[in-house]
């Protein structure tokens, strides 16, 4: 029999909490109300959430963090998705979603092929090629596209939609360049140490200073461009939905919204499986 348990929102808050630890229960009320995510009500009104529903919050929170996506792109990605207008891992692959391996950042693809898995104009492509955008790879069976290279397409393919052309995507590679090179000077000397301690502590720096060079990037866009864009949306509950207490201390019955996870026998942390069978 296919297990049809709901989750409350506190349930589900412990289940992604282990991936994103800074989850608050107001950030899946605004994903809510922002339409990513559509749980189902009792008659109560309290929420409850499937596994496909949280594996879409794990969809979209993957993606803001990793991909810096807008949540209008993130959702009409889902959208997209669900209409089958695409298919599953076009850009990042959707837990739960099944589908074949994601085009762009999963596996190489033939020159050949590349343009119409894309949706791109073989032109367009070639321009991307030209101004050193993208890396062409030779391999025994001829030339393809390597995963990462992929991916840059992929990106490559949602700038296009706005009218930003290959030419304009040149800046963007100045300024990874600088960035590379920054990063590099700082961890190289520990690179170089022979201690294999050293040199994973080295790579674990290096992936926390481009987490924090995306991040700091962003910010600074943000800032520029702040003028244009609305304010921040209010997280708190709205006064006409019914008054969940899923921030409250007090005990509440099995599977209501807002309590902890139960434990796990054994003493098993919560999270580290989301769905034990």
């Amino acid at each position: 029999m296919v297990d049809q348990k709901k989750y409350g929102i506190g349930e589900v808050q412990e289940l992604l909490r282990e991936e994103f630890p800074d989850i608050t229960i107001s950030k899946i009320r605004f994903l809510e109300k922002e339409g990513l995510v559509s749980p189902e009500r009792t008659q109560s009104g309290y929420r409850k959430f499937t596994k496909v529903n949280i594996k879409q919050l794990s969809y979209v929170l993957r993606l803001q963090r990793e991909e810096y996506l807008p949540l209008s792109v993130i959702k009409r990605k889902i959208q997209d998705l669900e209409s089958g207008k695409v298919r599953a891992g076009d850009l990042t692959v959707m837990a739960g979603y099944g589908g074949e391996p994601a085009l762009e950042g999963e596996v190489p693809v033939s020159v050949d092929l590349a343009p119409s898995k894309l949706g791109l104009s073989p032109e367009t492509v070639n321009e991307l090629v030209d101004f050193d955008i993208v890396k062409v790879s030779n391999g025994p069976e001829g030339k393809y596209f390597a995963p990462g290279d992929m991916k840059v397409l992929g990106i490559a393919r949602e700038f296009s939609r706005y009218g930003v052309e290959p030419r304009n995507m040149r800046m963007f590679i100045q300024f990874v360049g600088r960035e590379a090179a920054l990063i590099e000077q700082i961890i190289r000397p520990q690179l170089q140490r022979k201690d294999p301690n050293t040199k994973r502590n080295a790579i674990k720096d290096m992936e926390n200073l481009m987490s924090l060079s995306q991040m700091f990037t962003q910010a600074l866009l943000h800032r520029a461009l702040s003028r244009y864009l609305p304010r921040p949306a209010q997280l708190d509950m709205p006064d006409d939905e019914p008054l969940e207490r899923e921030t409250q201390p007090m005990a509440q019955p099995e599977g209501g919204e807002g309590t902890p996870a139960p434990e796990v026998p054994g003493g098993a942390a919560p999270g580290r499986e989301m769905f034990p069978e």
